[in-house]
């Protein structure tokens, strides 16, 4: 079956000969998929007999080994057919049918440098091409765009983590992102192969090539070596983020990360915003949380609906009563702890108070709502919860985006000023942007010359 094709393309060989061709992926029951190139005439046929998944028979396709993968080559004395009735055609054909086409294949054309420890991408050249084996520490909501070539995409973004440490986003397209919200959920744990790294906003991010594969919950060594570091206290260790992101952009590639700044002069030019958002860039730690309030406890969390909203799947995380029931859905359903933090971040400027909601505060507290449940539920009770979020003042430099807009609260213009994301500093892009501002003091500094 033909899986993917390519358009045709021209170019002059070094013998001064005019050649066309077009590169079709095709796989078959085995699970597998391998490139072939076609050649003059075969290869400009039209698109649409390439198209929506046409069975073929290729007879005369020449197999080599190129960076470490294998890539095939029609001949000219051999053969394309579409649609074959041979009984080995109706075999590819039913397995196609059957479930074949959902399946996750394994690609013999792809070219990459093997499984890698995310920690390494820090140093490694990019663009590369990798295989990864990690837990999904967060996913977003697919995405459906335009292509400025004017096809519909669709695309996904899920980050992983691995025993280094690290984390990185990788993006998923087409059917791969369409999957369930379920299966990206719980921390999953995945081996991805064929992810193409590059540098991408002073970090580094992914994206699962056409040829590549995702499998969930993979038995492999690498993989039971990620899952007893997630079960032994990965998932409440601080994580060192390859992939700089910035607030919810609707999956638009990512916002902006906003403009960087101190704490006090976010503070002053939050002060200036009007109805339309601002977003600033600072980077500080964490030094407090609010546990108190005018004397009476404040509640760390609270419990939502996650009952999915009418017409999304994204829950509806309204605060339910006591009996579970929520008023915005009506009914009693499925519910779960949400953190909703009051949290002071400070820099060597000054510092700022600063709601901070439920997963950018786990990512600030390296802990789940659901550990902090628990944790208050145990034999130390609030006290122990407490405890547990003091030894998290001051541990790591966190980059903080905050979003500042004007609102009305009770009639009167307000500023509103939250934590849109906090996660540990990418120390290698920090470093070179403290360098480059050391460059642009000294060159702004007078010279003195010493005598």
């Amino acid at each position: 079956v033909i899986v993917n094709f390519r358009p045709t393309y021209a170019f002059t060989s070094k013998e001064g000969k005019e050649l066309v061709k077009r590169e079709i992926t095709i796989a078959d029951q085995s699970a597998a998929s391998v490139a072939v190139t076609l050649w003059g005439a075969r290869a400009q046929q039209e698109d649409r007999m390439f198209d929506n998944h046409v069975l073929v028979s290729i007879k005369g396709v020449i197999v080599k080994e190129w960076k470490g993968a294998r890539m095939g080559s029609l001949l000219e004395a051999g053969s394309l057919a579409f649609q074959p009735s041979t009984p080995e055609a109706e075999k590819v054909r039913q397995w196609w049918a059957q479930g074949g086409k959902s399946a996750n294949l394994t690609s013999l054309s792809l070219t990459q440098d093997g499984l890698v420890e995310l920690r390494t991408l820090q140093t490694k050249p990019a663009p590369c091409t990798v295989e990864l084996c990690g837990v999904i520490v967060n996913f977003r909501p697919t995405y459906s765009f335009t292509s400025k070539e004017g096809k519909e995409l669709v695309k996904r973004e899920i980050t992983v983590a691995d025993h280094s440490a690290a984390s990185m986003v990788v993006t998923l397209w087409g059917e791969r992102a369409q999957q369930d919200d379920s299966l990206f959920d719980n921390h999953a744990l995945v081996n991805i192969k064929g992810v193409l790294v590059k540098e991408w906003n002073g970090g580094r991010s992914g994206s699962l090539l056409e040829g590549g594969s995702l499998v969930f919950q993979p038995a492999t060594p690498e993989a039971e070596k990620v899952r007893q570091w997630w079960a032994q206290g990965g998932s409440k260790q601080g994580l060192t983020a390859l992939s700089q992101e910035g607030p919810g952009s609707g999956g638009a590639g990512g916002a902006a990360r906003g403009r960087s700044c101190s704490v006090e002069e976010m503070r002053q030019a939050a002060e200036m915003v009007t109805s339309q958002p601002e977003v600033f860039s600072v980077v500080g730690r964490l030094a407090l949380v609010q546990t108190r309030k005018q004397g009476e406890v404040q509640p760390l969390y609270y419990i939502a609906c996650q009952e999915p909203r009418p017409g999304s799947s994204l829950p509806c995380n309204k605060r339910v009563g006591e009996d579970g029931f929520c008023a915005a859905c009506n009914r009693v359903g499925k519910a779960a702890p949400r953190l909703n933090l009051r949290c002071r971040f400070t820099d060597f400027s000054d510092s700022a108070w600063l709601t901070t909601f439920h997963e950018t505060a786990q990512r600030v507290l390296s802990m789940s709502a659901e550990e902090a449940k628990a944790t208050e539920a145990a034999e130390g009770g609030r006290e122990g919860l407490e405890a547990a979020v003091k030894r998290c003042y001051f541990q790591q430099p966190l980059q903080i985006t905050v979003r500042a807009r004007l609102d009305s609260y009770n009639g009167e213009a307000r500023t509103n000023i939250t934590c849109a994301d906090a996660r540990p500093v990418n120390r290698t892009a920090h470093g070179r942007a403290m360098l480059k501002g050391i460059r642009e003091m000294l060159g702004e500094a007078p010279v003195v010359v010493a005598h």
